[in-house]
């Protein structure tokens, strides 16, 4: 089973009533402006994904892995409304900085650029945390929630557990220690 047939079947099971009522209570109280991801957004988010983990001569990055979908069910259906507004906002910044330092939208930057503005971004992600470990209410910084996404969703996507980490659909048995080589591809875990 595909991990899309499996969210959709697990949505259908488990609540897909409750999660649509909860939208609806959400959408009467939400700010002006854009609350959610949308289908033109998902190119976008391909290409950041891409961006964090590229394709490579042994495996298939995050557009592969249809990254930016995931993205988009993840953030509408998954998070809370406030890390959804940080998410949102962050795609915007984003963007922002693509045209105030390359002159140019984000999606016709190079991928030398695209590295070097989120390489930029991630120090600006770690001062913020550094600065507030000690307020447990901080939010989120928004690369961190966009990391997390991606990470986690190629990692339990079908490249990222097959491809990326070494992946044994049926084990014929356990092995408690097993030798690793620097280079090797870790274990895929279910």
């Amino acid at each position: 089973m595909k991990r899309r047939e499996a969210i959709k079947n697990l949505m259908l099971f488990t609540g897909g009533t409750i999660l649509f009522s909860a939208g609806l209570l959400a959408g009467c109280n939400s700010p002006a402006g854009r609350t959610f991801i949308s289908k033109q957004d998902i190119y976008f988010l391909d290409e950041i994904g891409e961006t964090i983990i590229p394709t490579t001569a042994r495996c298939g990055g995050a557009k592969a892995a249809k990254i930016g979908l995931y993205m988009k069910m993840m953030v509408n259906k998954c998070i809370t409304n406030e890390e959804r507004l940080i998410f949102l906002e962050g795609l915007k910044k984003i963007e922002d900085a693509a045209v105030e330092k390359y002159r140019v939208e984000f999606l016709s930057m190079n991928s030398d650029q695209k590295k070097e503005l989120f390489l930029n971004i991630q120090l600006e992600a770690e001062k913020y945390k550094k600065e507030n470990t000690s307020k447990p209410s901080a939010p989120i910084h928004y690369f961190q929630l966009l990391k997390d996404l991606i990470v986690k969703g190629y990692f339990t996507s079908e490249i990222g557990a097959t491809e990326a980490r070494r992946y044994e659909a049926i084990p014929t048995r356990y092995i408690g220690c097993i030798n690793y080589k620097k280079g090797d591809r870790v274990w895929a875990t279910s």
